[in-house]
């Protein structure tokens, strides 16, 4: 699994991760680090922005096809909270799900911390 900036970056990862017939993550464990990502994200936002109003969500809950855009629409800002809470979060992530991350992280330039 990895992301192709040229097709979406993010939302390619994802698809790939929740429709992948050979992952390595249940989708209701990926999920769950789905929504802990949305958590840190609106907080890291709330925080640098100071816009409470502001909820980060990604559409994971819906059934829908491969088309689906899971992103949803998402700000420059929100982009910028995602990426820092995806960083945030690596830590805890399995391997085969930490690498797709790195490599979204990777093609957007930010740098990535060696554990």
């Amino acid at each position: 699994m990895h992301a192709d900036s040229n097709k979406g970056g993010l939302n390619e990862l994802l698809a790939a991760m929740l429709h992948n017939e050979n992952r390595t993550i249940s989708n209701y464990h990926l999920k769950q680090l789905l929504h802990r990502i949305e958590d840190d994200a609106t907080e890291i936002y709330h925080t640098k922005y100071g816009s409470y109003d502001t909820r980060i969500k990604f559409i994971i809950d819906s059934n829908g096809g491969s088309d689906i855009v899971l992103m949803g629409r998402q700000s420059a800002k929100s982009r910028e909270c995602i990426r820092k809470s995806i960083k945030r979060n690596l830590g805890i992530m399995q391997e085969s799900v930490r690498k797709g991350f790195e490599g979204y992280l990777i093609l957007c330039g930010e740098a990535i911390n060696s554990t």
